[in-house]
């Protein structure tokens, strides 16, 4: 039916609605933005004469299929099938979309799958891993028994949610004397004790788990051994001690939700006198944050300077 003066055409039964701002998108691309949650819709009606108990759909199921990334253009499809009803299934596609370089993860939120009908206003909980299986779920008028009629209080729509999650993060990195506070643009004397100061903060939309910190420092600087401590949620937000390894594999500082972030600190030796020219030496040490969502860098820039003569 094109006409049905409660839902339109019935070709387009699936439907998603950005729950935000309440804005439903059918027959068109939605564009993803991560942070956000959706909720797919899919309208089922039988449209057998309602006054026959014979035209009575049996084995009435629901799947849905979403993928687990989107990169670019993806598809949300739903399926409903039946097992004497012509033809026996039908199905719908929607393009959920994001720019190539912007990727999202699509999760979907648990317990969230319900069927109401006007016999269930309220809705009946669907297990998620049935509606997303090959098999699809069992819907029904009244009861999940695979029954639907062509009574009015049988029409009615099957609905789960989303959310698009991004996953993102940044790494910064300063540099002092020992002892004092600073930036990385100081110029410092041969042999000179300084201290590295890392920040990790997850910038994205979902939890990073295994956060790796680690420091490159060039040669011939000198790291001392049980100078590292560390700052996070779990030490309460106050430097505690830590072993050493920052300059040799890294550190794991362990999960981060999102806006949560943690520090880092060791002290180094910078190259003495008899390792550096007279005048400026230029030296670059790199602070690295490695996450199973990849790996980003900064640099800081390093002068000591000898003087001569």
């Amino acid at each position: 039916m094109t006409d049905n003066p409660r839902h339109g055409d019935e070709r387009n039964f699936l439907s998603v609605t950005e729950v935000a701002t309440g804005q439903r998108f059918m027959g068109e691309d939605v564009t993803l933005q991560p942070g956000q949650t959706y909720e797919a819709t899919v309208f089922f009606r039988n449209d057998a004469d309602p006054g026959t108990q014979a035209g009575a759909s049996t084995g009435t199921r629901v799947r849905a299929t979403l993928p687990a990334t989107v990169k670019g253009r993806e598809r949300i499809s739903a399926f409903l099938q039946s097992d004497n009803a012509e033809p026996t299934l039908l199905w719908q596609s929607l393009a959920l979309a994001t720019p190539a370089d912007s990727p999202v993860a699509v999760r979907i939120v648990p317990d969230s799958a319900r069927v109401h009908t006007e016999a269930a206003p309220k809705g009946v909980g669907l297990p998620t891993d049935e509606l997303f299986s090959e098999a699809g779920t069992l819907i029904g008028c009244s009861a999940q028994d695979g029954v639907l009629t062509g009574a009015r209080q049988c029409e009615g729509r099957v609905q789960f949610r989303f959310v698009a999650a991004q996953p993102n993060f940044v790494i910064s990195q300063s540099v002092s004397r020992a002892g004092e506070t600073g930036t990385s643009d100081l110029r410092f004397e041969p042999g000179t004790r300084v201290t590295f100061k890392m920040h990790y903060r997850n910038t994205g939309t979902m939890q990073q788990d295994n956060v790796v910190l680690s420091s490159e420092l060039p040669a011939p600087f000198r790291y001392v051994s049980g100078s590292t401590s560390v700052s996070t949620p779990l030490t309460d937000s106050k430097w505690e001690k830590t072993g050493d390894g920052v300059t040799e594999g890294g550190l794991n500082l362990g999960s981060y939700a999102p806006d949560g972030g943690a520090y880092l600190k060791f002290t180094a030796v910078l190259p003495g006198a008899d390792d550096v020219d007279c005048g400026l030496t230029s030296t670059t040490s790199t602070a690295l944050a490695r996450t199973a969502n990849g790996t980003k860098s900064v640099e800081s820039v390093i002068l000591v300077e000898k003087k001569c003569g």
